[in-house]
């Protein structure tokens, strides 16, 4: 049970790492498996907390905006981006509500 428990800290806690770490790394440029983590995190979001739903998408927009729709969709066409959101939805599904949650509201607030 100890185990558990200990694993479930430590996917919960990479749920609020996945958000910070990703937000600053993507102000600069955009990459695959950045763009992968950020989508993932958005549809996560969108479902743990639906009463904000628009600011996610919003959010997600904003982190988007500038890149053309054809960069957008060869990075969605990569494996590197296939690999990347299959990692992230595997940590966001392993973690707590209350972890979630504070990790939505996290990736909320980064500017």
């Amino acid at each position: 049970m100890k185990v558990r428990a200990s694993f479930l800290a430590v996917a919960g806690s990479a749920v609020v790492v996945l958000v910070s770490a990703y937000t600053h790394s993507f102000l600069y440029s955009l990459h695959a498996d950045s763009l992968a983590r950020y989508e993932a995190i958005t549809s996560y979001c969108e479902k743990a907390d639906p009463g904000s739903a628009a600011e996610y998408v919003s959010r997600l927009a904003s982190l988007t905006y500038g890149h053309s729709d054809d960069e957008l969709a060869g990075h969605r066409s990569s494996a590197r981006y296939r690999n990347a959101l299959a990692q992230a939805h595997v940590t966001l599904s392993n973690a707590s509500v209350s972890t979630g949650l504070r990790g939505c509201t996290e990736f909320l607030a980064e500017k």
